[in-house]
């Protein structure tokens, strides 16, 4: 009976520590395709928005503020295309309260948590016009989480992660 009991204990103890690390990895799995939607979900918004460039007076490590103000017409005269300046639009992408947003519309996920603290959002300019960064990369750096699992106390803590996705931009 006690060689029985030492077995059946060791046993529930391997197999408790297996459930847990199952659950672990399945959580992170999970809250890694989050964040890989909330990526696609802002390059989707970019290429739909086909930017001209990126304001640099209005950019910071927790915002992109990207711009179009550039139209091309066709002169029918001449039959060349030509680029006019406008008044344009801009789209955001800002990090705030531990969400990503688009022009102040929070991206949503249930399960994740932006860790605002560890993440950036910056840029290198390789083509400069007036206050506009024509053409460079912009790196966009998320530090996520789980936010059921984000207690450092709690049975399955989730550690943050980070998720770094860099793309270039150059006006056309």
């Amino acid at each position: 009976m006690t060689i029985s009991s030492l077995i059946l204990a060791s046993s529930y103890g391997v197999f408790l520590s297996g459930l847990n690390a199952y659950k672990r990895i399945n959580i992170e799995n999970q809250l890694r395709s989050e964040a890989d939607y909330l990526v696609a979900a802002i390059m989707n918004k970019l290429y739909q928005f086909s930017p001209d460039g990126l304001d640099m007076e209005e950019t910071t490590d927790q915002q992109l503020q990207f711009v179009t103000d550039r139209q091309k017409v066709i002169n029918p005269s001449v039959g060349i295309v030509e680029e006019q300046k406008t008044n344009g639009e801009t789209l955001t992408v800002s990090l705030q309260q531990d969400a990503v947003l688009l022009n102040g519309e929070q991206l949503h996920s249930a399960l994740l948590k932006i860790v605002s603290s560890q993440s950036e959002l910056s840029y290198r300019c390789a083509k400069q016009e007036d206050n506009i960064c024509r053409s460079g990369v912009v790196t966009i750096k998320l530090s996520v989480q789980d936010r059921d699992h984000d207690d450092p106390d709690g049975l399955l803590y989730i550690k943050p992660f980070i998720l770094k996705n860099e793309f270039g931009f150059k006006r056309k």
